[in-house]
């Protein structure tokens, strides 16, 4: 196999499929990138762990077709450390790679291409085109409370949820639970994915990349997503890119039940001074709970936090208090990562009792809710 590239276009190309292997596999063959190059001058990129896979292409000067899988870290350091300018790989019989860029090159032991594992296809699974911008934002509203512990998948992981012109994500690690939607067109039918946390990490990455690049039209980016099922794949697509992922075989809790239908109490606060506030007075709270206590009269909402082994902390803000008096604890950083997401300038604290959930959300608008458990302080 032997193609002539240029060196910024097949760094790129790596750069979106070598994140995806899985470096600390079992099976030498998932630490590779396949590269795989066709007479007709389409070069195909693939990686995969087997829960995800990433495939890509560019096009090159292809002076022999061929296969080969190379160490996904180092083709990709590789590439980078090369000069600018055309890039040549070739590989020969006994799948040994040089890359060579002006006068500096390198050789890299490589698999043949025939021992990469078969990856998912598209085929005919229906898709549907969906705003770049859109699924970034429900990204960024609900990734922070998914849970981080492997051994709960249905945790770790979102749901995503189309309906008639609805998009909607929901995470939840158990002790906090956050649900943003937007409007979309192009959502005809319902679904219900479980998307593990991985796989929406990568699609972090490739919805960022979409928005970036400017289009010629001046069109928003956009992502095609599809399923052939519930049990899935999972495809999301981009301008000769595939991203592919397995659904979490588990139940998503019942999320409905968690949110709260009604609450005694309303609190509306500058989401930055509550912010701010949070941020400092966390500085002395207990190193593993966060704990931070919220006093709220009408016109105030007052901050502490105590810790035996440092002090305490204190900080008074604002706040318009509908309903009587309260005073309830949270772990200060899940009301933080909330607040970090939003770019509103009020928000609202929906409250009940010091022992009741706790709903923020932001002020005049109803496509996102962060609900979060209350905590004994």
């Amino acid at each position: 196999m032997e193609f002539v590239v240029n060196k910024r276009e097949f760094v790129k190309a790596l750069s979106r499929v070598q994140s995806v292997a899985d470096k600390r596999s079992p099976m030498p063959i998932l630490t590779n990138v396949l590269i795989r190059a066709e007479a007709s001058g389409a070069v195909h990129f693939a990686a995969t762990d087997l829960l995800l896979a990433v495939t890509g292409t560019m096009r090159a000067d292809v002076k022999k077709a061929g296969s080969v899988a190379l160490p996904a870290r180092h083709i990709f350091d590789t590439v980078k450390a090369l000069p600018e300018g055309e890039v040549t790989l070739t590989v020969e019989k006994n799948f040994q790679a040089r890359i060579k860029g002006a006068r500096r090159r390198f050789d890299l032991a490589g698999a043949p291409g025939e021992d990469f594992p078969s990856l998912p296809e598209v085929g005919n699974v229906p898709m549907m085109s969906l705003p770049a911008e859109d699924i970034a934002e429900l990204i960024a509203l609900t990734s922070f409370s998914m849970s981080t512990d492997d051994t709960r998948p249905h945790l770790a992981a979102a749901l995503f949820e189309t309906h008639r012109a609805m998009l909607r994500m929901v995470t939840t690690d158990g002790h906090r639970l956050s649900k943003a939607e937007r409007s979309v067109s192009g959502v005809q039918t319902g679904s219900k994915l479980l998307i593990p946390a991985k796989a929406i990490h990568e699609l972090r990455r490739l919805v960022d990349e979409a928005r970036s690049e400017k289009r010629e039209d001046g069109s928003p980016a956009m992502i095609s997503l599809g399923a052939a099922s519930s049990q899935g794949p999972v495809f999301f697509q981009r301008d000769g890119m595939t991203m592919s992922s397995k659904l979490v075989d588990a139940a998503f809790p019942s999320y409905e039940q968690v949110i709260p239908t009604s609450t005694d109490r309303s609190v509306r606060v500058s989401r930055q001074a509550l912010l701010e506030a949070l941020r400092a007075v966390s500085l002395v709270s207990a190193d593993r709970t966060f704990g931070v206590k919220l006093s709220i009269t009408p016109g105030r909402m007052v901050i502490t936090s105590e810790n035996p082994e440092i002090g305490a902390g204190m900080d008074e803000i604002d706040a318009t208090l509908t309903g009587p008096d309260v005073v309830i604890g949270f772990n200060s950083k899940y009301v933080i990562d909330v607040l970090s997401s939003l770019s509103c300038d009020e928000v609202v604290l929906d409250l009940s009792g010091e022992l009741d959930p706790g709903v923020v959300r932001p002020e005049g608008r109803t496509d996102y809710i962060g609900v979060i458990m209350p905590m004994r302080i």
